[in-house]
């Protein structure tokens, strides 16, 4: 009786990956993210989400082509004061190693550079993706951040009427998601969970 043949994992990139990574900056700074990205059926465009872990990762998130070659897909973001380039690896179990190599070119984190590295795996079968998807989560928690530099120069948020504690994102004023800054004083410098930014409490 010949044995059967183990199954091929699945080579294709279409479909929605999650997973969580671990962060290690130059600056000596490390933490742990949650991932989602979603790749188009013909593996040319993706769509990326995060926040740190145990936060709800909401928003549009980030959507860009990809580069394909064999059994890797490579993607770039460009934000205002960094950039990053994105690695997909899949592996013999049909999972897929993740790895962000960043650097900020300007702003209070300018020179740093960091790398996230996780694995992720595949939710089920491919869906249909149509464009950036947005959540219904109602507040992102802002985290604080561990630098102390002068706040001089960052953005000061708004508050959002009625809402004592909310804010909107200082860095995407049309975005449904508010930031719950309740119990941060006046002044306070936190970082935006999305785009890695900081910004001053109202």
């Amino acid at each position: 009786m010949t044995p059967r043949p183990k199954p091929k994992p699945n080579r294709s990139f279409a479909g929605n990956w999650t997973g969580n990574v671990t962060s290690n900056a130059s600056s000596g700074e490390s933490g742990s993210y949650s991932y989602v990205v979603k790749i188009s059926d013909d593996a040319k465009t993706v769509w990326i989400n995060w926040n740190q872990t145990g936060q709800p990762i909401g928003g549009p998130g980030y959507q860009a082509p990809c580069n394909r070659f064999r059994e890797t897909l490579t993607w770039s973001l460009t934000f205002a004061e960094s950039m990053a380039t994105d690695t997909l690896r899949i592996d013999d179990n049909g999972n897929a190693s993740f790895v962000r190599q960043g650097a900020w070119s300007s702003g209070d984190n300018q020179g740093v550079t960091y790398t996230q590295t996780g694995t992720f795996s595949r939710e089920g079968a491919a869906l249909a993706l149509s464009g950036p998807q947005t959540t219904t989560t109602p507040a992102r928690q802002a985290t604080i951040t561990a630098a102390s530099k002068n706040a001089g120069g960052l953005p000061l948020a708004k508050p959002v009427p009625n809402k004592p504690g909310f804010i909107y994102n200082p860095f995407d004023p049309n975005s449904r998601v508010l930031l719950d800054v309740r119990g941060k004083a006046s002044g306070t410098k936190l970082i935006e969970p999305t785009s890695g930014r900081q910004f001053v409490v109202p």
